[in-house]
This record gives C-alpha cells, sequence and structure tokens, in this order.
C-alpha cells in the first residue's frame, strides 16, 4: 500500500502516526514497516484542488455554455413535446388528479344529501318550528309583523293601477285579477272545508281541514259591481282592488281594546278589551292632496257583503291559519269611484286591530299602491280633414 503526498506538506504532521508505527510493538515484537513514502513524481503536476475555494479550474471554465439566458419557448408551457406534458402535467399526474377530485366532490355531495335528508327528517311539514313571537317576525317588536297584498297587478314589480276606457287595456287589467281568483280563491268541490263562525272557528278545526270561504261569498250576483259581468269594475272605470292580509301561521288578532280610529268610526268609544276583534280594512290618500281627490270609496267584505263606506270587516273566527291545503285568505274590495282624470293618487290601506303596528318604511300591517284614470285618445281621421 503506498501513498503519494502533495509537496509542501510535512510528513510529520500528515502521518502523525508514522513515527509510532516504526516503533518497535511491544506485543507483536517486530518493528511495523508496511508504510512507504514515495517522493513526487516529475511527470505528475498535483495542484491544490479549486473546488475548495467554490471554483472551476481555468482550463475547465470553457466547458460551461457561455449564453446562460437560453429561454425556452412559451408555447412548451402548452405542450412540451420532450417531456410529453400538458400544462406542466403529464397524462398520469392529470389522471391522478381527475380521480382525486371525482371522488372529492362524491363524498362531499353525498356528505350535503345526508344532512339535507336529516334535516328534511327532523322539521315538520305541516308546522314551523319557529312562529309569531318566537320567529324573526317578531324582531324589534312585541307583535307579530302582519304584511298586505294587493291586486290585480299586471306587473309584478309595479304598483300602478292603469283604468282606461281602452277596452283592450281593460281586458289585460281585468284578467289579471281573474286569473288570481281562478288559482287562489276559488275552493273545489272536493276540498275538505267547513263552515266557520263564533261557536265553532278555525283554530277548533281538524288538521288538514280549512274554513269555507271563497270569492263568491262576498260577489254573490252577476249585477254586482265587481263581478265579472262589470270587469272587476274596470269596465265602468270604477276599479275593484282586492286587499288582504298575507298568511301566517298561527295568528290571531290580539286582545285589546279597539283602535281609536275604528272607534271614531264606528260612532263609540270604549276602552274596554274586546277578547276577540275583528279586523278592519281601511284605504285613504297618502297625502293630503290624495285624500282629498280620494273621497268615494266603498268596502265589500264577508261582514258587510252589500258594501260600506267607512271599513272592510274580515270576522275573527276566520283565523288562525293552520297552512290547510285548501285554506283561502279572506279579503275585503275595495272599489274606487270618481277618480280623476290624469291624475296620479296614490292610496294606502291599513289592517286594524289591538294589536297591530303600522311602519310606513317596512310596510308593516299596510300596503300601498297607485291609480291613474286616462281616456283613450283617438286619432284623427284622415278623411275628415
Amino acid at each position: 500500500m503506498f501513498i503519494q503526498i502533495e509537496e509542501g506538506y510535512d510528513k510529520n504532521e500528515a502521518f502523525p502516526h508514522k513515527n509510532k508505527m516504526d516503533e518497535k510493538d511491544p506485543r507483536q515484537g517486530h518493528v511495523s514497516s508496511d508504510i512507504h513514502i514515495l517522493p513526487p513524481s516529475p511527470y505528475t503536476d498535483v495542484r491544490k484542488s479549486s473546488f475548495i475555494k467554490g471554483k472551476l479550474p481555468p482550463e475547465n471554465e470553457e466547458i460551461l455554455p457561455k449564453n446562460k439566458n437560453v429561454e425556452k419557448p412559451r408555447t412548451s408551457f402548452l405542450y412540451d413535446p420532450r417531456r410529453k406534458t400538458l400544462l406542466g402535467r403529464s397524462s398520469l399526474n392529470w389522471a391522478r388528479l381527475a380521480l382525486f377530485y371525482t371522488i372529492f366532490y362524491f363524498c362531499l355531495g353525498m356528505f350535503f344529501v345526508i344532512l339535507l335528508t336529516a334535516f328534511a327528517w327532523m322539521l315538520d311539514r305541516e308546522v314551523p318550528r319557529y312562529y309569531n313571537k318566537d320567529s324573526t317576525m317578531a324582531v324589534r317588536t312585541t307583535a307579530t309583523v302582519v304584511g298586505m297584498g294587493f291586486r290585480p297587478q299586471p306587473e309584478i314589480d309595479d304598483s300602478l293601477i292603469r283604468i282606461t276606457s281602452d277596452p283592450h287595456q281593460q281586458i289585460r287589467i281585468a284578467s289579471s285579477l281573474r286569473l288570481y281568483r281562478d288559482v287562489y280563491l276559488i275552493q273545489r268541490n272536493d276540498a275538505k272545508i267547513e263552515e266557520c263562525s263564533e261557536v265553532e272557528p278555525a283554530s277548533e278545526l281538524v288538521p288538514g281541514t280549512a274554513c269555507s270561504f271563497n270569492w263568491f261569498h262576498i260577489v254573490n250576483t252577476a249585477d254586482h259591481p265587481c263581478s265579472d259581468n262589470n270587469m272587476y269594475g274596470f269596465k265602468n272605470e270604477e276599479p275593484c282592488v282586492l286587499v288582504k292580509l298575507n298568511k301566517v301561521y298561527g295568528w290571531t288578532p290580539s286582545k285589546g281594546p279597539l283602535p281609536p280610529r275604528i272607534q271614531d268610526l264606528r260612532n263609540i268609544h270604549s276602552n274596554k278589551s274586546v277578547s276577540k276583534p275583528d279586523v278592519y280594512i281601511t284605504c285613504e290618500g297618502s297625502n293630503p292632496a290624495d285624500k282629498d281627490a280620494l273621497h268615494d270609496v266603498k268596502y265589500y267584505s264577508v261582514g258587510k257583503p252589500s258594501g260600506s263606506i267607512k271599513y272592510g270587516i274580515i270576522p275573527n273566527y276566520y283565523f288562525p291559519y293552520r297552512n290547510a291545503p285548501d285554506h283561502v285568505q279572506p279579503f275585503v274590495l275595495v272599489q274606487f269611484k270618481n277618480l280623476p282624470l290624469n291624475r296620479l293618487i296614490s292610496v294606502t290601506c291599513r289592517a286594524w286591530e289591538p294589536g297591530m303596528e303600522h311602519d310606513s318604511k317596512a310596510m308593516r300591517g299596510m300596503v300601498a299602491f297607485q291609480l291613474f284614470r286616462s281616456h283613450l285618445i283617438e286619432k284623427p281621421n284622415i278623411d275628415d280633414r
């Protein structure tokens, strides 16, 4: 075994154990002389490695490419023919990725379906879990919020009702009210209904049974001002507007004294609490100028089918609403007569009962719409010139 030592190294420093090995080993009894140091060969040029300093020898620097800024084509990212990759991924990588997301979204969808099924099984189809004061309808108030609606409404996002002498326009508006009547205000012959009264109110009905009430309880004759023959009043430019309460599960008129407005209309003044009050409907102009123009209004309701000039009535025994399939929400027909021509009138209708709250901003307990009456402008005949 021979070891070659570079020039300039101290033999004693490079092999500090040499002197010890040259000494006689007392255990073996002989001198170790297996290692021999040869002088450097004149034909071998051994230099200190320049890798210690992190540099290449000068003669090897030419091996590195001179141009380090070799740009690859930009289209290689979409498809690299050398590596056979699409968008930086091989076909096997894309297959693994597709398999992973397929399984992931399948498990996620099954988790959603399981939760939806569990919630549907827990909830009742007929009775909501929270209603009246326990629901969000009673937020920031002590009473249940009851909304109102009106018909006809030819445009769902418009509250303007046009009254005109144009027969085509009259048919169009009347058909809107007729469609609503046929769908929501008529009970079938095989409907599960019973007669309701003060003795047998809606609260005493069997679940799934509704009170007997429909359109013909108010419009009971063909000569009625709001009948089909009169096109719901639009034929005579005296429109009938249907005003109703929205369906609120479990809501009933609260016990208490009648509102002062109703006491004035009924010419009674009493603070006596009423246990089962009715719901009263009144309509008037929204502004003082509208009140002056709107002075001939008549109400047709189940309490007074012949009409009243003061208010409409919805009897208390039609409440509460219990989500019966054949239920028809009680309503009042309000007829507006002698409307001025070419003048927009804003109308606000309110519902009155001891616990009803009115808020014009949130439209609680009220509804607003506009009336505009105009005549058809006939075009001049060319032959008459």
